[in-house]
C-alpha cells in the first residue's frame, strides 16, 4: 500500500513493528535492516510520497517512522531527500535508473559534512578526501556527496562498496544505530554520469533550507515515542493520576500536538510556494520556527518524562533510557542560531507574522 494512503491509525502497527529491533541496534551499532526490510514492505523505500502537494503526507510519514525508531528515521530522512534531489535535478536517464534501484530495495542518502582535516574534493577527474557523519553508510547502495569546485557546490551520486569507513569514530551518547561514520572517497575515478544538476543546485532556495522541516517531523515522531513510553509507564505503575503526574502528561500532550501543527503548516506552505502561489521567504521562516519550537517542546517532553517516571526510566532496558540518548543526540542540527536570527529578521523585515499561513490574507 502507498504511504499516501496510511492513516496514522493503518501507520500504528508499522510504528510497533520498527521498535521491536530498535534497542538490540542501539547495543550492537548494527544499520537497522529490520526497520528498513518493513518500510520495504510496505512501499516507503520505492515509493515515497515525493511530490510537492504530498508533503504533508511524507512529513506524517518521517514522524511515525521516529516514533518507531529514530535512526530508521533519521537515514529514512536522507534516502527520501536522495530521491527528491535526483528527481528535481537528475536527467531522465538518472531517474529510471535509481527508480529502478530503489524498487529492487536500494536506500540512498546524502553527505554534506566533510571531514574538517581533509575535506572531499576533485583532483584531476579523481576524488580525495572523506566525509563525516555519513549516516547509513552500512545499508546504503549509493550517496549523493558534495565537492567545492570553484566556490560552487556540485553533487556526485557515488556508489559506495568497497570503500573504507572508519567506525572507530562514531562513539556518541545516541543515534548508535544511525551509524553516522567516516568514509574515505579517496582515489575513486569520478564517472560523468555521477553528476548530479547544475553547481550549486544544492543549495537552490528555499529548497535547501525548507527541507529541514523533514528532519523535525522526525523530531516530532521521537518526542512522540517518549510521550508513549512515559505514559504507559505510568499506566503500568498505576501513577498516571496522581495531580503531578497529570500536569506532566498534561504538558507532554499538548507539546507533541504542537509538533504536528508546526508540521502541518509548514506542509500548506511549502505546497502554495511549490505551485507558484506565494513567496518562499516566508516558507523559511516557517521552517525556522518549526525548528526552534519543536526542539524546545522536545527538550521539554524529555524533562517531565524523566521527572515523571523517575529514575527507572534511566536504566536500560527501559526504553525511555535509549529514547532519551536518541532524541538529545538528534535534536542536535547544525546552526540553530542562524536559523532562529534569519526567522527574527523575517519578522523585523516584515515577511513573517505568527498567524500567517501562506498565501497571506488578501495576496
Amino acid at each position: 500500500m502507498r504511504p499516501e494512503v496510511m492513516s496514522p491509525q493503518e501507520l500504528l502497527p508499522i510504528v510497533k513493528a520498527l521498535r521491536t529491533n530498535a534497542s538490540v541496534r542501539d547495543i550492537d551499532g548494527g544499520f537497522p535492516a529490520e526497520g528498513f526490510a518493513i518500510l520495504q514492505s510496505h512501499g516507503f523505500i520505492a515509493h515515497p510520497p515525493l511530490g510537492d502537494p504530498e508533503i504533508g503526507t511524507l512529513l506524517r510519514l518521517l514522524a511515525e517512522i521516529g516514533r518507531g525508531d529514530l535512526p530508521v528515521g533519521r537515514i529514512y530522512e536522507g534516502h527520501v531527500n536522495a530521491l527528491a534531489l535526483i528527481r528535481r535535478h537528475g536527467t531522465p536517464m538518472q531517474r529510471r535508473r535509481f527508480d529502478t534501484l530503489v524498487a529492487e530495495g536500494g536506500i540512498l542518502g546524502v553527505w554534506n559534512t566533510d571531514k574538517p582535516e581533509n575535506p572531499l574534493r576533485m583532483e584531476s577527474g579523481h576524488l580525495v578526501g572523506a566525509k563525516n557523519f555519513a549516516s547509513g553508510v552500512d545499508g546504503l547502495s549509493h550517496a549523493i556527496v558534495t565537492v567545492t569546485e570553484e566556490g560552487r557546490r556540485v553533487m556526485l551520486v557515488v556508489p559506495l562498496e568497497g570503500l573504507p569507513v572508519d567506525r572507530a569514530w562514531w562513539r556518541p551518547m545516541g543515534m548508535r544505530a544511525s551509524g553516522s561514520h567516516i568514509v574515505d572517497f579517496s582515489g575513486l575515478e569520478v564517472a560523468s554520469e555521477w553528476l548530479l544538476g547544475k553547481p550549486d543546485s544544492y543549495l537552490d532556495p528555499p529548497w535547501f533550507f525548507a527541507g529541514a522541516i523533514r528532519f523535525v517531523a522526525v523530531h516530532v515522531g521521537g518526542m512522540h515515542a517518549v510521550f508513549d513510553v512515559a505514559t504507559e509507564h505510568l499506566r503500568q505503575t498505576a501513577r498516571i493520576r496522581d495531580p503531578y503526574q497529570v500536569h506532566r502528561i498534561a504538558r507532554m500532550g499538548a507539546a507533541v500536538a504542537s509538533g504536528y501543527c508546526w508540521l502541518d503548516r509548514a506542509a500548506r506552505e511549502w505546497a502554495v510556494v511549490a505551485a507558484g502561489d506565494a513567496p518562499s521567504g516566508a516558507l523559511m521562516a516557517t521552517v525556522n520556527a518549526a525548528r526552534h519550537v519543536v526542539e524546545a517542546a522536545a527538550l521539554s517532553v524529555l524533562e517531565d518524562a524523566e521527572r515523571g517516571v523517575g529514575a527507572a526510566g534511566l536504566l536500560a532496558p527501559h526504553p525511555l533510557e535509549r529514547l532519551v540518548r536518541d532524541l538529545r543526540t538528534y535534536l542536535r542540527q547544525p546552526n540553530p542560531d542562524d536559523a532562529l536570527a534569519s526567522l527574527g529578521t523575517a519578522i523585523a523585515d516584515g515577511a513573517w507574522e505568527p498567524g500567517w499561513s501562506a498565501p497571506r490574507p488578501g495576496k
